[in-house]
């Protein structure tokens, strides 16, 4: 008995050292990769300093930039801000801010302000664009760690490297969630944590509901996967564990909520509404676009996510936790059908598909469950497995080509104008935004 606590003991400590090296490694990698940019999240770290400094979310003693045309659409303010009952508040999502709150304080100590207290208040860009900077890599670093921690539960380590690799540098994590601080770059790293929750058994209900809550602060759009996901608790854990999770998420949304509610006038974000979304209007043009399009298309910028649903329906009788397997379907299906139903289903001025980056750790818990199944498939022939394996391959490569623009190319937001009236660049396969690279080549 003490061996095997020995061996056990040895086994969780070198999968904690491997995972803690493969993140740093990760982390080097994502914050050394040139394209990072302020985007939504312009102003909401600055938001926390107004929280620190003057126990306010109110940003109008601060000086901020204002003009006229483009993003300047509130009041000569950009786009994230806006005047409400005479405060000057970030409209988006304060979730991902509150959450960043103790990493800005951590800022501030050691001397790095957005708007420093000596003086007039002066926004500084490159100080906020250097916290993000920051922030997001080591947010999608530990992404990444939970991933590949995972991955192990279920997966020789060969395997648990890949499936971590393909998720880091593969999907839109590299190319998105690495580069901004996007709200789905919190929302993704509190979702991979909830998987990690559901599928290695240690199911805590307080946390698990803290993690999804929290997910549903910092980005909205998340809400309906969660509430599948609490049906999907209901169903497996019983009441007494519905009871203690529902309690938990509650606990942080209210107070979170309320806030809002009184700044802003709603709950969630002052800048989302209902009326954006308006299905059934051009649904399966969107769902084409987002799954298809040159420059938006999931399964062009991140064909390997093909593989989890290949694997998938194949094992489907043998998969190691056919719950779990269903619950990733019905979430990814449930998000593409809102992402499909959104006006602004493109995402903006962004690269690939960065609104799919919710689906990412689900399609990741899909793949371990396909990977475990096809490992295991002894009746498989040599031929065929090293099929699989090289087409796998193969696609794994074209994953990382296509997103590789996204953090590394300058011009790859801005490769072309979009607005609502001109999206048709969008199904141009003559330049899809991956090939951005090439016109930086010819310019």
């Amino acid at each position: 008995m003490q061996r095997i606590k020995t061996l056990l003991s040895f086994t969780y400590s070198w999968r904690w050292v491997s995972g803690l090296v493969l993140s740093l490694c990760v982390a080097r990698a994502f914050y050394i990769s040139p394209v990072h940019y302020l985007a939504d999240a312009k102003f909401s770290l600055l938001m926390d300093e107004a929280l620190i400094h003057k126990l306010t979310p109110n940003m109008i003693d601060y000086q901020v930039p204002r003009g006229h045309g483009g993003i300047f659409i509130n009041d000569s303010y950009p786009y994230n801000i806006k005047i409400i009952n005479g405060r000057l508040l970030y409209v988006y999502p304060w979730g991902g801010s509150l959450l960043s709150l103790p990493a800005v304080l951590l800022f501030n100590a050691v001397g790095l302000n957005i708007a420093p207290s000596r003086g007039p208040y002066r926004y500084n860009l490159r100080n906020e664009l250097r916290m993000q900077t920051i922030i997001t890599t080591g947010l999608c670093a530990i992404t990444i760690w939970v991933i590949f921690d995972a991955a192990c539960h279920f997966l020789p380590f060969p395997w648990s490297l890949a499936i971590t690799l393909g998720a880091a540098f593969g999907t839109p994590i590299w190319s998105s969630a690495s580069r901004s601080l996007w709200p789905q770059t919190w929302a993704v790293l509190l979702t991979a944590a909830a998987i990690w929750i559901l599928l290695t058994g240690s199911v805590r209900p307080v946390l698990l509901g803290t993690l999804l809550a929290w997910s549903c602060l910092a980005r909205p759009q998340v809400i309906p996967d969660v509430a599948i996901i609490t049906g999907y608790t209901l169903l497996r854990y019983g009441r007494r564990f519905l009871w203690r999770y529902v309690a938990a998420g509650l606990c942080w949304t209210i107070p979170v909520c309320a806030l809002m509610l009184f700044f802003t006038g709603s709950a969630f974000s002052a800048y989302y509404n209902p009326a954006m979304l308006d299905f059934p209007r051009d649904f399966w043009r969107r769902l084409y676009g987002v799954l298809l399009s040159p420059s938006r298309g999931l399964f062009v910028f991140s064909p390997i996510t093909l593989l989890p649903l290949y694997l998938t329906i194949r094992y489907w009788k043998v998969l190691p936790d056919r719950h779990l397997a269903t619950l990733a379907l019905v979430v990814i299906g449930m998000h593409l059908v809102m992402v499909s139903s959104w006006a602004v289903w493109w995402g903006g001025a962004s690269y690939g598909p960065r609104l799919l980056l919710e689906v990412v750790p689900w399609f990741v818990l899909l793949a371990i469950l396909g990977v475990s199944s096809f490992v295991q498939d002894s009746s498989l022939a040599f031929w065929r497995r090293s099929m699989t394996v090289s087409i796998s391959v193969l696609a794994l490569l074209v994953s990382i080509a296509t997103n590789a623009p996204g953090a590394l190319v300058r011009n790859s937001i801005d490769w072309k104008h979009l607005d609502p009236d001109h999206l048709q660049v969008l199904w141009d396969w003559n330049d899809p935004q991956f090939l951005c690279w090439v016109h930086r080549v010819q310019d």
